[in-house]
C-alpha cells in the first residue's frame, strides 16, 4: 500500500440517524495501523457502545444487533468514548472510512462538542467507498465490496467489525492498483444527493461526481488536472 503516512486510523460510527446535529453516536469502532517496512499493521483497535439518554428505535435496533439494553449494560459515556478515540489521532494521521463523508459528519460533531465548537478537522482524509465506486458497478455498499474480495465480516453494521473490513476492503484495493495517493483528500458524491459539506475540514476537500458504473472519475479528475 503506498502511501507515506505512518498511522492510518480506519473508523466507523453506529448512530441514531443519518444528521449529526441531531443524531448520535451509539457505538464507536477503529483500528490504528502502522507503517511497519512497506507493510501497515494494526497496532490498536477500540470499540465502544456509547449509553443513550433516549432509547434507539427498532429500526436502528434491527439493522445494527445493538439494543438499549446492551447500551445501558455495557455503555460507556460519550466523552470518555470520543477522547480514546481522539487519543489515536496524531497530527499526521490519515482518517479512512467507508463512506467517509457520512462518519467525519459525526466525527466532526464529538470534537465541536468536547474541543472547540468551531473545530475544523486537520487530518488528511480517505474515503474507501469513493475507491471501490471508481473502479467497480453498482451497488456500493461495504458489504459489496466485502462480497466482491471475498473477504469476510460476520457483523455488519457494528462499528469496529465494519472498521476492520474497510481496512481488508481497502488492502485488497491497493493490490489491484496501488495508487490510493490520488484519493486523499478527495470526496466522490452523487449529483442526487448534493454535495458533501466541506465545512468541516481545515484542508481543502476536493469533490468529484461519481457514477453508478466504475468509470473511474476521481482517478481520471486528478491525473488530468496533475499533467
Amino acid at each position: 500500500m503506498k502511501l507515506e503516512y505512518k498511522k492510518i486510523l480506519v473508523f466507523d460510527f453506529e448512530t441514531t440517524g443519518l444528521t449529526p446535529k441531531r443524531d448520535k453516536v451509539i457505538e464507536v469502532g477503529a483500528v490504528l495501523l502502522e507503517k511497519i517496512g512497506d507493510t501497515y499493521k494494526i497496532v490498536q483497535e477500540i470499540d465502544y457502545l456509547i449509553k443513550q439518554q433516549t432509547p434507539i428505535t427498532d429500526f436502528i435496533s434491527n439493522l445494527t444487533g445493538i439494543t438499549n439494553e446492551m447500551l445501558a449494560r455495557d455503555g460507556v459515556e460519550e466523552e470518555y468514548a470520543f477522547r480514546q478515540l481522539d487519543n489515536l489521532i496524531d497530527e499526521d494521521t490519515l482518517l479512512v472510512a467507508y463512506n467517509l463523508a457520512f462518519d467525519i459528519g459525526f466525527l466532526s460533531a464529538l470534537y465541536q462538542t468536547y474541543v472547540a465548537h468551531n473545530y475544523k478537522i486537520q487530518n488528511d482524509i480517505l474515503d474507501c467507498m469513493a475507491v471501490y465506486k471508481d473502479r467497480y458497478p453498482y451497488p456500493h455498499k461495504l458489504e459489496n465490496a466485502v462480497a466482491r474480495f471475498e473477504l469476510s465480516n460476520n457483523q455488519a453494521h457494528r462499528a469496529s467489525e465494519d472498521a476492520k473490513a474497510t481496512f481488508k476492503v481497502l488492502d485488497c484495493l491497493a493490490s489491484e492498483e496501488n495508487n490510493l495517493k490520488l484519493y486523499v483528500n478527495v470526496l466522490g458524491y452523487n449529483k442526487k444527493y448534493g454535495l458533501p459539506d466541506r465545512t468541516y475540514f481545515k484542508k481543502h476537500i476536493e469533490l468529484v461526481a461519481q457514477g453508478f458504473n466504475g468509470y473511474r472519475e476521481i482517478e481520471k479528475r486528478v491525473i488530468k488536472n496533475t499533467i
